[in-house]
């Protein structure tokens, strides 16, 4: 090989040693979502990027305590953040630290045009998810919606 395809071959080599340096040295792409654990249950933990909670528009409202007179319900959350399951049961994702949610159990005694009144679930004052909820359970079941 001439000198001049000597250099040529060692700049080659040498940007290939820069370039292959600098796929290591980036840091792996964090996951929108990571699906944890929770000891002692069944249902896990999403804990979901800022980005994340913004593309899937996340909204919380807190639970109210019921109003009316009469009523077994102790609890009121809106409508949209009540969430079936397969077999009919109900449930409620709620924010339990800062972007992370988990399914609960509620039940509903009864649907009040865009209010669910409940005789158990989670605590007055607990936000729950009343926006994105449905994505919230395809992160958990890993359901993309593009199948």
């Amino acid at each position: 090989m001439s000198p001049k395809h000597l250099s040529v071959a060692g700049l080659v080599i040498g940007a290939a040693a820069i370039l292959a340096g600098c796929a290591t040295a980036t840091p792996a792409q964090t996951p929108p979502a990571l699906i944890k654990p929770v000891v002692g249950s069944p249902i896990p933990q999403l804990q979901l990027t800022e980005r994340a909670v913004q593309r899937l528009g996340i909204v919380t409202q807190p639970v109210r305590p019921a109003t009316t007179a009469g009523q077994s319900a102790h609890e009121v959350i809106p409508y949209s953040a009540v969430v079936y399951d397969t077999d009919g049961s109900t449930w409620a994702y709620v924010n339990t630290a800062a972007k992370t949610y988990e399914r609960k159990p509620i039940t509903v005694t009864e649907i009040d045009g865009t209010t669910a009144l409940l005789s158990a679930g989670p605590a007055v004052g607990t936000a729950v998810v009343t926006v994105g909820a449905a994505e919230l359970l395809g992160t958990e079941y890993d359901i993309s919606g593009e199948e």
